[in-house]
C-alpha cells in the first residue's frame, strides 16, 4: 500500500531543458576570471552553497578573491540577478502530464513531499508554482544542510510527512544518485525518463516514461 510520493525537483516536476540557464561552472568570463581556473574553483565550493553553508554571491566574490586578489562587485551582482530570473522561469507554468499526475495523486490522498538538491537562488520560486500548495512537505538542500544520496535527507521527508518508508515511494530523474539513495532509506525507488528520456547507461531502477505511466504504477499499489 503507498501512502506517500516523494518527488525530485528539477527534470522531474520542472524541467530546465527548454529554458537553457547558464552553468554556474561557466561564468569565469562573465566575471573577468580565468575559465579553466574559476571551473576548478568552483567546484571545490558547489557542495557547500548546494548545502546552504556558503551563499552564491559569497562563492563567486571568494572566487574572484582567490584568483584575482580582487573582486567586481558589479559583475558578481549581474550574475546572481541572472541567475535569480532565468531560475524562474522552470516555475512559471506546470507541465500538463505533471499537473495532471499531481492532482489525481492528491485527489486519492496520496501524501506529497518534494526533495531537492539546489541552490537557494533556484528554488526561491518554488512557492510560485501553481502546485506548490499540494506538496505537504519539501526539503531543500540549501535549507536542510543534507543533500543526496544522503539517506537522512529522505528520512527528514518521510517524518515531515509523518509517513514510512516501506509505504512511500520516490520518484527522480536519478541525478546525484539519488534512486540510490532513495533505497538505502527504504524506500522503492522509480526514474522519472517524462523530461530525461532514456538514461545514458543502464540504470537498475525502473524508468517511468510518462506522468500517466508513473500514475498508474503507484495507483495500482493502492
Amino acid at each position: 500500500m503507498i501512502t506517500a510520493v516523494l518527488f525530485d525537483l528539477f527534470e522531474t516536476l520542472v524541467t530546465e531543458s527548454h529554458s537553457a540557464p547558464t552553468r554556474a561552472s561557466s561564468l569565469g568570463p562573465t566575471l573577468g576570471l580565468d575559465a579553466a581556473a574559476f571551473r576548478i574553483e568552483w567546484k571545490a565550493r558547489r557542495l557547500l552553497v548546494t548545502l546552504g553553508r556558503l551563499s552564491f554571491a559569497d562563492a563567486l566574490t571568494e572566487i574572484s578573491r582567490v584568483l584575482t586578489g580582487g573582486v567586481n562587485a558589479e559583475a558578481v551582482r549581474h550574475a546572481c540577478e541572472q541567475r535569480l530570473r532565468e531560475k524562474i522561469i522552470p516555475f512559471e507554468r506546470p507541465d500538463p502530464g505533471v499537473e495532471q499526475m499531481i492532482r489525481e495523486l492528491r485527489a486519492r490522498n496520496i501524501r506529497l513531499g518534494v526533495i531537492s538538491n539546489c541552490f537557494a537562488e533556484g528554488v526561491h520560486a518554488w512557492s510560485t508554482w501553481p502546485l506548490a500548495r499540494e506538496f505537504e512537505c519539501r526539503v531543500f538542500s540549501c535549507e536542510a544542510g543534507l543533500a543526496k544520496p544522503d539517506p537522512e535527507i529522505y528520512k527528514k521527508a518521510l517524518r515531515e510527512l509523518d509517513v514510512d518508508a516501506a509505504t512511500t515511494v520516490y520518484v527522480g530523474d536519478g541525478g546525484d544518485d539519488e534512486l540510490a539513495g532513495a533505497e538505502r532509506a527504504g524506500l522503492r525507488a522509480f526514474r522519472a525518463a517524462w523530461f530525461t528520456g532514456s538514461a545514458p547507461s543502464p540504470l537498475a531502477h525502473p524508468a517511468l516514461s510518462t506522468c500517466n505511466e508513473a500514475l498508474t504504477t503507484i495507483v495500482r499499489e493502492l
